[in-house]
């Protein structure tokens, strides 16, 4: 038995060490597939981070992102706490028919940035709608997929929906016409039992996009083509997205579909003033490229997108968006002859200066994820009080 004991140990070590060689040895990854994240690289050595513990603790994440097999590790380790009954793993929930659910608790919202959103959104609505009138400015804000697809969480799954329904109620009051927020919530609900949204992915599918535009369309006068309009067209089918990322709980790939209109013949997209044109709203190199199949739509998250169309309506649209909206917007195609896709998390330009260098705007959507707008913190890029700051000449005031 001691033998044994010993033997133990001693094998132990010797994996132990080996993988420690390994580590070393081995080139160095940049980047995480399956976390979604830069990996922490060596940091370089000086007397004030070693003084301060800076450095030991950059050294500590790096040994522990560049550890051999790191991936397997944190599949086991999230493979064991399964095998525990848990039902949430590092922040997901494990639900019914292989969804994996985001996990949002009241306590994920700071109650003073969502004030601080609500505020400078409905000022930036109300504007437009002095601005634009309000048959030509919309909000539309996509429900969490456990909002919407409420029956696939595990029993006495904690939600932040209470939040998030007070935000939307918060938001719908501070707006002039109330009647420009569209909150999808309901239209997805009707449609929980498809297949609305990623099993893996924290994403709607382009379907659920779909039931979306059908709502928009329906709220603001203009005509949805039928579901039988489009050619669908499955482009992968082995999709593993953010939530699995997170949770690396084994479930079915997802499939990624591409709705194709006679809308969207001719369009062109320029992606960060010519950095890419294309004559597509589908990039599938992009989607290869890493494990992000949702990047075929658009290729990947930027600061403005210009897009052209044929559509000949006269009519051209600010859309300010986050991620939902890419595999959203093909459904425009036929509505708008330009739109000018705007996301606040990468550009540092107020939107609305933007919308004063360009006067062919007629048109101003909104649409955020509700749980991320609440969330934001570069909501900013809307404020108009923020806009007032930076123009503000201190020189010129104490002049007069």
């Amino acid at each position: 038995m001691r033998n044994m004991k010993i033997t133990g140990i001693v094998l132990f070590c010797l994996m132990l060490g080996g993988c420690a060689v390994l580590s070393f040895v081995l080139p160095k990854k940049q980047y995480s597939d399956m976390e979604n994240r830069s990996l922490e690289t060596k940091p370089e050595w000086s007397v004030s981070d070693f003084l301060s513990g800076e450095y030991q603790e950059h050294y500590e994440a790096y040994l522990n992102d560049q550890m051999f097999l790191r991936d397997r590790w944190v599949g086991l380790a999230a493979a064991m706490e399964r095998m525990a009954g848990k039902k949430e793993v590092n922040g997901v929930y494990l639900g019914k028919d292989g969804y994996l659910l985001e996990k949002y608790g009241e306590a994920d919202f700071d109650d003073a940035q969502v004030r601080e959103n609500i505020r400078i959104l409905s000022s930036f609505l109300n504007d437009a709608v002095k601005n634009y009138g309000k048959s030509n400015v919309c909000c539309l804000l996509v429900p969490d997929k456990s909002d919407a697809m409420s029956d696939k969480l595990p029993k006495y799954a904690g939600t932040g929906i209470k939040k998030v329904k007070a935000a939307v109620s918060g938001l719908a009051d501070s707006l002039d016409e109330p009647g420009i927020l569209l909150d999808l919530r309901t239209e997805l609900s009707g449609h929980g039992d498809e297949y609305i949204y990623y099993r893996s992915d924290h994403h709607w599918t382009t379907l659920g996009a779909y039931y979306a535009y059908c709502a928009w369309a329906a709220q603001t006068g203009h005509t949805a083509g039928k579901l039988s309009d489009y050619r669908r067209e499955v482009i992968f089918d082995d999709f593993y997205g953010t939530t699995y990322n997170k949770a690396h709980s084994k479930v079915p790939a997802d499939s990624v579909e591409i709705f194709h209109h006679p809308n969207q013949d001719g369009v062109k997209i320029d992606i960060d003033d010519g950095e890419t044109v294309s004559d597509s709203f589908y990039f599938p190199n992009a989607a290869v490229e890493g494990f992000n199949r949702y990047n075929v739509f658009l290729s990947k998250n930027t600061a403005m997108i210009q897009i052209t169309t044929k559509a000949g309506t006269g009519r051209s649209l600010l859309l300010v968006k986050d991620s939902y909206a890419n595999c959203f917007v093909p459904f425009l195609a036929g509505d708008y002859d330009q739109i000018l896709m705007v996301d606040c998390r990468y550009g540092k330009q107020n939107v609305r200066d933007l919308l004063a260098e360009h006067d062919e705007i007629t048109d101003v959507m909104v649409m955020y994820q509700a749980n991320k707008f609440m969330q934001d913190t570069d909501l900013k890029a809307l404020d108009g009080e923020a806009k007032q700051m930076e123009t503000f000449d201190a020189d010129s005031f104490f002049d007069e």
